[in-house]
């Protein structure tokens, strides 16, 4: 054969091998983006989301989801009646009604399994208010290249892409749609905290004037930020995966010998939390008030794995030391009353009258704030006499805020060491040895 010919030949067999090629990847690849006023720059669903009173998502070879608004309020129908997540409802379908097509592919579609659409990987049908008043969405498989996922509107012959961002906001399962929330008690309303866990327990009561105090006993006052956080906790600890949606068989979750228990009382009712053994690095949980059992992860564990040193306020005063009004101050020197006047300038009143410097009073007012507790006494904390608070040596009294409430701190010294207590505390805190020695350095000061 003539060689010329034969290279003629392989040409064109490489030529035809090269159209093929991009016959079959032209049907992959979007075409070209659509122009202003077709298909991809308009929303597939245009409707807004209050329209949308019902809709389903089936993923295939999976259950199908219904989502029914009742009111103002969603809930889950199907495949079961459940409390559903109302945020994770409103992220869903603003994805939905924002969606709008990347590139059309082809307008008339040939086979749809090419796209993953036939079967559909997860079809949402939508029902509305409005027009239209039922819409369903199938969405396919991934681009070649990653970048969007094939879609498809039911009664619209051709098949468009969508932004790959989409493909998480919009492919759900039940799980993602049910209400998580561990607790379901509103968390201001939780009156009391008990806490047992295998490294010991603890008990948080919010007193008559809406704070929180340690019950070791006597009652001691909490530190309000570390109960808060506890609290906050519980407002926003989620399941992380639905075990049973029933509770039987509960000893092999480990709840006959639970890790944490912890019971929640509020004026209207009680729920109480338990967790269970191990299950991976979570543990299994349930809610006496909720019904399927759950997992939890072990940072909610570690939260109320407190001993009750970590939980009692160490502070002695906890005014704002800009609130402060009046300081009284009765001391081995006698007693001291300072004031400030309107124009913030500070005067003692007693026993003499005379101004004092602002400074210096705003050095004297820190540092009373920054009183604090290194330790907290163990042997007959309710015997003040072993401490010498039953005779102090200084009180000290702020009057601050436009209520003019008051906090009065004694100190005592006995021996080396110092104690002191807020005056309204029934137990003792040791201070370290160099506060009675400041607190009179600062009185000085101020003359």
């Amino acid at each position: 054969m003539n060689r010329k010919y034969l290279q003629t030949l392989i040409a064109l067999a490489v030529l035809a091998g090269l159209w093929g090629i991009f016959t079959y990847y032209g049907k992959k690849k979007p075409a070209a983006s659509s122009k202003a006023g077709s298909p991809a720059s308009q929303q597939i669903l245009p409707v807004k989301e209050g329209q949308i009173v019902a809709f389903t998502v089936t993923a295939a070879g999976g259950e199908a989801v219904t989502c029914t608004r009742e009111g103002k309020t969603w809930q889950i129908t199907a495949p079961m009646e459940l409390a559903a997540d109302s945020s994770a409802i409103d992220t869903f379908l603003s994805s939905l009604t924002g969606a709008t097509p990347s590139e059309t592919v082809s307008e008339q579609a040939g086979d749809l399994k090419e796209f993953g659409l036939d079967p559909p990987e997860t079809a949402i049908e939508v029902k509305t208010n409005a027009k239209p008043q039922e819409f369903t969405l199938r969405l396919g498989s991934s681009t070649p290249t990653n970048s969007g996922i094939y879609a498809q509107v039911a009664g619209q012959p051709h098949v468009f892409t969508l932004a790959s961002y989409l493909k998480d906001s919009l492919e759900k399962k039940l799980f993602d749609f049910r209400n998580k929330k561990v607790i379901t008690l509103a968390t201001d309303n939780i009156r009391r905290l008990d806490v047992a866990s295998k490294q010991g327990s603890y008990q948080l009561v919010k007193n008559a004037d809406g704070i929180w105090d340690l019950v070791l006993p006597p009652p001691v006052r909490a530190n309000h930020f570390t109960v808060q956080g506890l609290v906050d906790e519980l407002g926003s600890a989620s399941m992380q995966s639905i075990v049973s949606e029933s509770k039987t068989d509960l000893a092999r979750y480990g709840f006959s010998n639970p890790t944490l228990t912890l019971h929640l009382t509020t004026d209207g009712g009680s729920q109480t939390l338990v967790l269970g053994k191990k299950d991976g690095s979570s543990y299994y949980a349930m809610n006496t008030e909720v019904g399927p059992v759950f997992t939890l992860g072990p940072d909610f564990l570690t939260q109320f794995q407190k001993q009750p040193s970590d939980l009692r306020s160490k502070d002695l005063f906890t005014f704002s030391t800009y609130e402060a009004k009046q300081v009284t101050v009765k001391g081995p020197k006698g007693q001291r009353v300072f004031v400030q006047h309107k124009d913030g300038k500070w005067e003692q009143t007693e026993p003499a009258s005379m101004e004092v410097k602002s400074d210096k009073m705003q050095t004297l007012l820190q540092d009373l704030r920054d009183l604090s507790a290194q330790s907290f006494p163990k042997k007959n904390p309710t015997h003040l006499a072993e401490y010498g608070l039953n005779q102090p040596l200084y009180t000290v009294g702020i009057q601050y805020g436009d209520d003019n409430k008051t906090q009065t701190v004694e100190i005592s010294k006995v021996g080396e060491n110092v104690y002191a207590r807020r005056s309204t505390d029934l137990v003792p805190s040791e201070l370290p040895k160099d506060a009675i020695t400041n607190l009179q350095k600062d009185l000085d000061a101020l003359k």
